[in-house]
């Protein structure tokens, strides 16, 4: 009786990890594809440790910069495009100025060079909510994307997807073949 409980357990813990990461898969690969931005990111470096690790995935929000707090140590921690790239940046905002912010990761020594950031680059704030770079998922999704461990991420990936076409269309081809023998047995 424990045993068949313990199964059950199991398996609706499986599938709820199984959704969790197809939901985080998709969502990652409609990012890459289109460049969008999602409320979930991945934080790609070490430089908000030890409040954020790399793979750690964070929950953002949109926020107005008139509403973002300033301060080395209790700022907010932003999500912003670095200047003249497309490449998203989390990281402190420890001052205000009349240009925008400047921004500091908290593992860094200096602030940004490329600091301030001007309210237009900012895409949103941490909420405070993360889903912690132990689960390995945040991990995962960064090495798929080619962006840890390049390129064998990508060619995971691609092996991976192979392997599923492949295991489909023998599928298919099983089925038909499993028709066609039953289309034939009753000829005879």
């Amino acid at each position: 009786m424990k045993l068949k409980i313990s199964k059950k357990i199991v398996d609706i813990a499986s599938y709820i990890l199984l959704g969790i990461l197809t939901t985080l898969l998709i969502m990652a690969v409609v990012s890459a594809l289109t460049g969008s931005v999602f409320p979930l990111l991945i934080v790609k470096s070490g430089s908000m440790e030890p409040v954020l690790e790399r793979g750690d995935i964070i929950l953002i929000e949109k926020v107005d910069p008139k509403n973002i707090v300033a301060d080395p140590v209790k700022g907010d921690i932003i999500v912003f495009y670095k200047p003249g790239t497309d490449i998203l940046i989390v990281h402190r905002a420890i001052q205000r100025t009349s240009n925008g912010f400047i921004t500091k990761g908290d593992a860094n020594n200096f602030p940004d060079a490329f600091s301030p950031i001007s309210p237009e680059y900012i895409v949103g704030r941490w909420t405070g909510i993360k889903i912690p770079s132990w689960t390995g998922l945040g991990l995962l999704l960064l090495f798929l994307k080619g962006e840890i461990y390049a390129p064998y991420g990508k060619i995971v990936l691609i092996t991976l997807l192979i392997i599923n076409v492949i295991l489909i269309v023998r599928d298919i081809f099983s089925r038909l073949r499993r028709s066609a023998q039953k289309e034939q047995s009753k000829e005879y």
